[in-house]
C-alpha cells in the first residue's frame, strides 16, 4: 500500500485546498489518518489482539463509522464518491481528524467545506464560577448542557472519558448517531438510549413551542431506526438523577457503571448540572 509522507497534512494546510484532487489522494490520506491511531483511544477497540499494523484495520473504520467492509475497502481505494455531510463528519470522529483535515476531507470528497457546527446562544453562556464548580468535581466528569443537551461547558476528565467530544457537543446526537458512542455507552438501547428519549418527550410537552428541541427529535428519529422504535413506546422520565448505567472507556474490555448525579441552577432550570459517578461493581 502506497505511503504518504508524515508531513502530508501540514502541505495540504500550505497549498490551496481544490475538490479536484482525485479519490486516489483522499484514499492515500485516509490510509494515513487511520493507521496513526492508537486504539487505546477508541472504546470497544481490541487493545490485545496483535496488531501487524499500526493505527485501526479497515473493518474497525467500517464498523464504527456504519458502513460495510467491501464499502470501506472501495473508499480507501477511491472507487466511491457518494458521500453524505452524515458519513464523512462521522468518518472524521473515528479518524480524529483535525478541522484542516475535515476541510481537505470534504474538499475532495465532496468539493465544498464542512458545514458549520451551529453556534450557542448568549444564553448558554457560561460564568467563571459555573466552570470552576465543574473543575473542582474531578477526577469525575462533569459536565453542564442546556435545554436542547448540547454541552456548553465540561471539565478535562470529561474530555478524557469521551474522545469524541470536540467533534459533536450535543449529547443525545452523539448517543444515536455515532457508533463509537454506542460502543461506550453501556447497553446502549435500554440503559441510554430509552431514557434520553424519555427525557426528551417531557422536555417537548414543558416546551412545546421550542423549535430546537423539535430539530433534535427529527434528527434523532431520522437517523437512527431503533429511536423510532422506542419513541412509540410513550415513555416519560423527567430527569435522569440516580441513574446508574454502564460506560466502556477506552483503552478498557470492562463495563464501569456509573451513578448519574443530576443537578440544576436555580438561575436557569433548563440546565443540567451533570456528574458522572463511578460505582463499585454491585453497587446500587
Amino acid at each position: 500500500m502506497t505511503e504518504i509522507p508524515r508531513n502530508a497534512v501540514q502541505e495540504c494546510e500550505q497549498r490551496p485546498i481544490v475538490g479536484d484532487g482525485g479519490p486516489d489522494e483522499l484514499g492515500k490520506l485516509l490510509v494515513f489518518w487511520r493507521e496513526r491511531l492508537d486504539p487505546r483511544r477508541i472504546a470497544g477497540i481490541d487493545t490485545q489482539r496483535r496488531r501487524l499494523k499500526p493505527g485501526l484495520t479497515q473493518a474497525e473504520v467500517a464498523h464504527l463509522t456504519g458502513v460495510g467492509l467491501t464499502w470501506y475497502r472501495a473508499l480507501e481505494k477511491g472507487t466511491r464518491r457518494d458521500f453524505s455531510d452524515r458519513f464523512l463528519l462521522c468518518l472524521a470522529m473515528t479518524l480524529r481528524l483535525s478541522e484542516t483535515e475535515q476541510a481537505v476531507l470534504f474538499q475532495l470528497a465532496k468539493g465544498q467545506a464542512p458545514p458549520q457546527r451551529p453556534q450557542l446562544s448568549a444564553a448558554d453562556k457560561v460564568e467563571p464560577d459555573m466552570q470552576f464548580m465543574l473543575d473542582q468535581m474531578a477526577p469525575y466528569p462533569a459536565y453542564l448542557s442546556n435545554i436542547c443537551w448540547d454541552i456548553v461547558a465540561h471539565n478535562s476528565a470529561l474530555d478524557d472519558w469521551f474522545p469524541w467530544l470536540p467533534y459533536e457537543r450535543n449529547m443525545m446526537r452523539l448517543a444515536f448517531l455515532y457508533r463509537e458512542a454506542q460502543q461506550q455507552l453501556v447497553p446502549w438501547k435500554e440503559g441510554w438510549a430509552r431514557p434520553f428519549l424519555a427525557q426528551l418527550r417531557v422536555a417537548l410537552a414543558m416546551h412545546p413551542d421550542h423549535e430546537g428541541l423539535h430539530v433534535l427529535k427529527d434528527d434523532l428519529l431520522s437517523g437512527n431506526p431503533a429511536a423510532g422504535e422506542l419513541w412509540a413506546e410513550n415513555e416519560a422520565i423527567h430527569h435522569p438523577d440516580g441513574h446508574v448505567r454502564g460506560i466502556r472507556l477506552p483503552n478498557s474490555n470492562g463495563v464501569m457503571p456509573v451513578k448519574i448525579m443530576a443537578l440544576a441552577p436555580m438561575g436557569n432550570m433548563t440546565m443540567r448540572f451533570i456528574t458522572l459517578v463511578p460505582q463499585e461493581t454491585g453497587q446500587e
